[in-house]
């Protein structure tokens, strides 16, 4: 019988007991008297042999019965046998030990990662672009901003400031890897120990404080990957890391790294956040400029030196400190730049251009969608203007703003067909790169009655028509005049000058707020109308840029314009990708009108709100505008060349101290446009032909087709 049988043997009957026991005892007599009968020692043996052989037999019998069993078996009696087999070959084979289970078993895996990784790299290196290449143009192709006149304004694009590693002094990269990857050299992509500690933190702190990615980690979700915070993205981010160690080697990882990982102010790498932060190139980065710079990576926006320079330098103590343990510096070289740390500097630019160079580069995929090489940008641009609105808006700003509660501003200069000519989009760029020129919308105050007057005049009134300027109520709503001074009887053109609300107020309900929203629309602003008599006092909200440009009709005779500010797209090569064409909206407004308009709007600048916007020797006009509670001031002005639009306030609508429209926007307008007009003969504003009918009477307006005169009486009451 069989040992792994897990049968055990059967007993024997008494019958079969009892014979072997007569045996052994005949054996022990035959023993004892074999030398006296030998003849009875053969009958013994042969009993013997038949005994073993009718065991034998019967064993056999007996296993071949439980094998025929066994197949009659349920399923519950088989895996009951098979159990207890199991444990039989488990207790002949317990000498293994758990040192062979662990062996065989790690074996198995090891093999199998083997496989997986394998099948990994050949999978990437399939689908996945060569990340070098990818390096380089995830971000586009760079872009050359020229002014009108051909000459420089400003270079984007990450070609522009790629940096070689041998190039960059050993501090720079040191400092990034003593505070981000310290094991970088030794770890494959992913590092165990620095995963489990900045998993171990994380639980302690029971908050995200370190996210345990390497530098290869980053590097394939900055080139391949989004941010989502996922687990399907880390695991790709950590098999792509793996390919990244395969296809490169680690001073290459390491220069994508530092060339393509954004440090804030919009600055991606670190030779363009030298620029922007210390105004030198990375190559001649300090040992305390490179540590500050180092980190940043924690935290960019938060950790930016212009804006909390406080939280940057303790970080870059705590890089330094890093590369103190990792043995990169000496303690005396540790505690020497700890006590000169970086300085900030002036980001080296051809100008202040970094607003409109932002706008430009937001407008290019919608014109040059389809392009695989370096790009040419030729724009309207005046170079000199462009910088001499950035000095005046600074200047007026450091003089005037901190006492009259004014932190922000901006200015738009356009001439007369459209073209953008200067644009400053905030006080500081460094600071705020949010453009107010074209991003902010704001009430306008009175700088919106022009078209509350033109609305009129094409309803019949003539800029001498007489009007009321009296406290008036309509319905509930009683608006008031500026320090709550009333003319009385006053001409259109004079209720203008001096920005009459109750006025301008009394024209729209005669004239009606669809016909003033409708005249708006045409002159080229956007956006929504509230429909009630508030709006003509600027209740609606537009951008500098829409104000400016709607102002333009007034400038040029009458014809609506698209403000545009590139005017031609090329390659490095000379094809030509887009091409600026003529365009306008057409004649929006006719030519007497024009003329009556600017005859009123003359004597703002002359004589009324906008006295300080002094444009000596050449003809100009305009509107002064002030929101309730002095929240904004504008100033829109326009010569027979340029339209000029200046905004100030208070990004968080903090009212200023009782800054109006004529006053520092004014002001502002008045230096920038003098400079833009210096050299040029002086051109008298649009004129028609035919010179505007006065009417001294209103009974005269009374009897055009457009208005009737009960509505005009209730105008005058």
């Amino acid at each position: 019988m069989s040992w792994w049988s897990g049968d055990k043997p059967k007993k024997s009957n008494g019958r079969k007991a009892a014979g072997r026991k007569s045996a052994s005892r005949g054996q022990k007599t035959n023993g004892r008297s074999a030398g006296g009968f030998a003849s009875n020692r053969k009958p013994a043996a042969q009993s013997r042999n038949k005994m073993n052989k009718s065991k034998r037999t019967s064993s056999l019998r007996a296993d071949q019965n439980r094998s025929v069993k066994g197949r009659g078996k349920t399923g519950a009696a088989r895996r009951t046998t098979s159990a207890t087999r199991g444990r039989n070959r488990g207790e002949v084979g317990s000498n293994r030990g758990p040192v062979y289970f662990l062996f065989y078993w790690g074996t198995v895996a090891a093999l199998w990662s083997v496989v997986l990784f394998a099948g990994l790299l050949l999978f990437y290196s399939v689908t996945m672009p060569d990340p070098q290449i990818a390096g380089l143009n995830k971000r586009g192709q760079a872009i050359r901003v020229l002014a009108n006149d051909g000459s420089l304004i400003a270079e984007r694009g990450l070609t522009k400031n790629y940096v070689k590693i041998e190039h960059l002094p050993d501090h720079v990269k040191q400092a990034v890897i003593a505070i981000e990857d310290r094991r970088f050299y030794t770890h494959l992509g992913f590092d165990p120990i620095g995963f489990t500690r900045a998993m171990l933190s994380n639980l302690k702190a029971r908050r995200l404080v370190q996210g345990g990615s390497t530098i290869s980690q980053q590097l394939a979700k900055n080139l391949f990957l989004s941010s989502d915070r996922t687990v399907t993205r880390k695991i790709k981010e950590m098999g792509l890391a793996f390919w990244l160690e395969y296809k490169l080697d680690k001073d290459e990882i390491l220069e994508l790294y530092l060339n393509r990982v954004y440090l804030g102010q919009k600055a991606y790498g670190v030779d363009q956040a030298a620029r922007r932060y210390f105004g030198k190139r990375a190559k001649s980065l300090s040992l305390s400029e490179a540590a500050m710079l180092a980190g940043l990576l924690k935290a960019p926006s938060r950790l930016n030196p212009k804006r909390n320079y406080k939280a940057a330098k303790k970080r870059a103590s705590l890089v330094l400190n890093a590369m103190h343990r990792d043995g990169y510096i000496t303690a005396l070289t540790k505690k020497l730049a700890n006590l000169s740390p970086a300085k900030l500097g002036k980001r080296q630019l051809p100008i202040n251009s970094n607003y409109i160079v932002d706008w430009i580069a937001d407008l290019v995929p919608e014109y040059a969608t389809d392009f695989k090489s370096d790009l040419i940008i030729e724009t309207s641009i005046d170079k000199g203007l462009q910088l001499k609105a950035n000095e005046r808006v600074k200047a007026y700003l450091k003089k005037d703003g901190r006492r009259r509660h004014v932190s922000q501003a901006s200015m738009v200069v356009l001439s007369a067909d459209g073209a953008v000519r200067a644009m400053v989009g905030g006080r500081d760029y460094q600071v705020s790169q949010f453009n107010r020129a074209i991003s902010s919308r704001r009430q306008t105050g009175s700088a919106f009655k022009p078209f509350v007057y033109l609305a009129a005049l094409e309803a019949g009134f003539q800029p001498s028509s007489l009007v009321y300027d009296a406290p008036t109520k309509f319905n509930k709503w009683r608006p008031r005049n500026y320090k709550d001074k009333y003319l009385g009887q006053i001409s259109l053109q004079s209720a203008l000058a001096h920005s009459s609300n109750v006025v301008a107020v009394k024209l729209m309900g005669t004239v009606g707020v669809a016909k003033t929203i409708e005249t708006a629309h045409r002159m080229g602003l956007r956006g929504r109308f509230k429909k009630d008599l508030s709006l003509a006092l600027g209740t609606a909200e537009q951008s500098l840029l829409e104000l400016s440009a709607a102002y333009a009709p007034f400038a040029n005779g009458g014809r609506g314009v698209l403000p545009y500010v590139i005017k031609r797209i090329r390659t490095a090569k000379g094809k030509i990708l887009f091409q600026h064409r003529k365009s306008d909206l057409g004649q929006v407004v006719h030519s007497s009108h024009v003329n009556q308009m600017n005859q009123m709007m003359r004597s703002v600048v002359r004589s009324g709100t906008g006295r300080a916007a002094r444009l000596t020797g050449h003809d100009h006009a305009g509107k002064t505008g002030t929101t309730q509670n002095f929240k904004d001031g504008w100033f829109v002005g326009y010569s027979a060349r340029y339209i000029g639009g200046v905004w100030v306030g208070n990004d968080n609508g903090r009212p200023m101290k009782k800054v109006t429209g004529g006053g520092l926007p004014a002001q502002i307008w008045s230096d920038v446009m003098s400079y833009a007009h210096k050299d040029l003969e002086p051109r008298r504003l649009y004129a028609s032909s035919t010179e505007a009918v006065v009417m001294n009477s209103w009974k005269d307006v009374g009897m055009t087709r457009r208005i009737r005169p009960q509505f005009f009486e209730k105008v005058l009451k």
